[in-house]
């Protein structure tokens, strides 16, 4: 066996030293990198996509059913529920009590069948809190909105939109003696921007001694001041009409329209916004 000199044993001590100064840093380096990517989340497996719900546009307001009952153990909850969702464009159904035998989400429900689910996603807008629920049974698109017993009301209305002259029917009747009067009045009407409707004597038959009456339904409230604003002195009348239309009663005191240059501008139409349910995500 070769006995090693002492310079061979000293350059062995040297490549010793020069290896483990060399490998421990690497080994720190890289145990740091690691470290730091799985930190990072590098070193992590394919992220899940959190699931999105997707938007739609609503179906129309009046092209489906919707039937309000009552489940709130109280009598007359439901009917001021059914007059308000007509007052927003619904199509109003069936009005009554509930009759499942079973337990109502406090809040309310809507009941719906398959085909009818944006439709029921349109509705809950109106209804917070209400539980969704589908019956397998029903297969048209109609909508139950059912009145639990801490049901607090639908959701508020949106502020509306000002009344504009072409948008509603004015009916101009003349209750006075005056020959002409309603037919001179509606073409000046028609050609500020209104809508003809009537142009005779009130079906009514009234009689008006002061200057005017703008008589209209609760659906026609802001029309009715837009029209009295080129009225001056003219009064408003409600009757129980379900429409918007405006009927202008003119009397015996009757001095003309307001100038057209004196009546408030009519404010920028706002921009239209199209309607849209969000469908839950599934997973």
């Amino acid at each position: 066996m070769h006995q090693l000199t002492d310079a061979e044993r000293m350059r062995r001590r040297r490549r010793r030293r020069v290896t483990a100064f060399v490998t421990f840093p690497a080994v720190l380096i890289a145990t740091a990198g690691v470290g730091s990517a799985a930190g990072m989340g590098w070193l992590d497996g394919p992220q899940k996509v959190a699931c999105q719900p997707t938007v739609v546009p609503a179906p129309a307001r009046a092209s489906f059913v919707i039937n309000v009952l009552n489940a709130s153990g109280r009598s007359g909850v439901a009917g001021p529920v059914h007059v308000e969702l007509a007052k927003r464009g619904f199509r109003a159904g069936r009005l009554g009590n509930d009759t499942e035998l079973r337990a109502v989400t406090p809040a309310g429900e809507i009941r719906y069948g398959r085909r009818g689910y944006d439709q029921a996603l349109l509705v809950q807008q109106q209804v917070p809190g209400a539980r969704m629920v589908e019956l397998t049974e029903r297969f048209d698109t109609s909508v139950d909105v059912v009145v639990g017993t801490e049901f607090k009301g639908l959701a508020p209305r949106p502020p509306r939109p000002p009344a504009r002259p072409g948008q509603f029917t004015l009916n101009v009747y003349n209750t006075t003696y005056y020959e002409n009067l309603a037919t001179n009045t509606m073409s000046e009407m028609v050609a500020r921007g209104f809508k003809q409707g009537g142009v005779s004597a009130d079906p009514q038959k009234s009689w008006v001694t002061e200057v005017a009456v703008i008589r209209y339904g609760e659906n026609g409230d802001l029309n009715a001041k837009l029209v009295q604003q080129h009225v001056p002195g003219s009064t408003l009348l409600r009757d129980d009409r379900a429409d918007a239309t405006v009927d202008l009663l003119l009397g015996m005191k009757w001095k003309g329209l307001t100038p057209k240059d004196q009546v408030p501008p009519v404010p920028p139409e706002p921009p239209k916004v199209i309607p849209t349910v969000s469908r839950p995500c599934a997973s």
